[in-house]
């Protein structure tokens, strides 16, 4: 479930005309707080890549990477395994259309009428707020019963920032793109999850489109509310505060051969 959450935050960041150029955009994750141990070195650095109406996700955590390969126009996406050299290729109907039952969470993203520049680039401050009962997790047999038992009066709290580029390298295209992947469902390209699992991203990335762009700098403090040991010892510890922020953008041509499965590799279908 850690690394579902470390997700989930990484995903927070990612913000929401043709699309006329190639873009790289390189995101980085840092912890702040007395519970920063607890990431145990789950904290991800994601690297987008877009190519007209293909993208390439590479996110690497914990010396691992996973990459994922969306192709818009197509419908088709494959997931690649770096470790085991396997790519799965996942069939349009398949990627589109597989139920997902995933924790219903309350979401909430609006301006505040502030503005910064970061990396150069005029941002505007939205300030977003997620929540979401434990105890749905346990519904989900995600668990063990007596963590589930210690779940049932627990909500975890996101509260936080995400400052957005609406112009500058990249930008237009970045969002250009993103609102293609919600159009046509295919939200796993942007978060290296397979097709099912990204019910929560789905919402965000709604929520989001009010404002595309480029996520320049996202800051998400995460609490748990509620009674139990659980709690006792998060507020023992002190809240979880989460830094992302895009490190480097670029408008370089790729390469075909980065949106392909490279040779070599044992190819599974679903």
């Amino acid at each position: 479930m850690k690394q579902w959450l470390v997700t989930v935050v990484a995903v927070a960041a990612l913000g929401l005309v043709s699309v006329s150029a190639d873009v790289t955009v390189v995101q980085t994750m840092t912890m702040e707080g007395p519970a920063a141990a607890m990431a145990g070195g789950m904290l991800p650095r994601i690297t987008m890549r877009i190519k007209g109406q293909k993208s390439r996700a590479d996110v690497e955590v914990k010396g691992q990477t996973i990459s994922s390969i969306a192709d818009i126009g197509t419908g088709q996406m494959i997931m690649l395994n770096t470790a085991t050299k396997t790519a799965t290729v996942t069939a349009p109907a398949s990627a589109a259309g597989v139920p997902v039952d995933m924790p219903k969470m309350e979401i909430s993203f609006k301006p505040t009428g502030k503005t910064q520049s970061i990396g150069g680039q005029r941002c505007e401050e939205h300030a977003f707020m997620m929540s979401v009962a434990m105890a749905e997790f346990a519904g989900r047999g995600q668990v063990p019963p007596e963590t589930a038992s210690a779940m049932q009066d627990v909500k975890m709290v996101m509260n936080g920032s995400i400052w957005i580029a609406r112009s500058g390298p990249g930008a237009a295209e970045f969002a250009a793109f993103n609102k293609a992947a919600l159009d046509s469902k295919l939200l796993g390209a942007l978060t290296g999850m397979p097709p099912g699992t990204s019910g929560p991203m789905e919402k965000m990335m709604e929520a989001s489109a009010s404002a595309p762009g480029l996520p320049y700098l996202a800051e998400v403090t995460m609490t748990l509310e509620g009674s139990g040991p659980m709690v006792a010892a998060m507020n023992q510890m002190g809240p979880m505060k989460f830094v992302q922020k895009i490190s480097s953008v670029s408008t370089d041509l790729l390469g075909d051969e980065l949106f392909v499965i490279p040779e070599g590799y044992t190819v599974e279908k679903k």
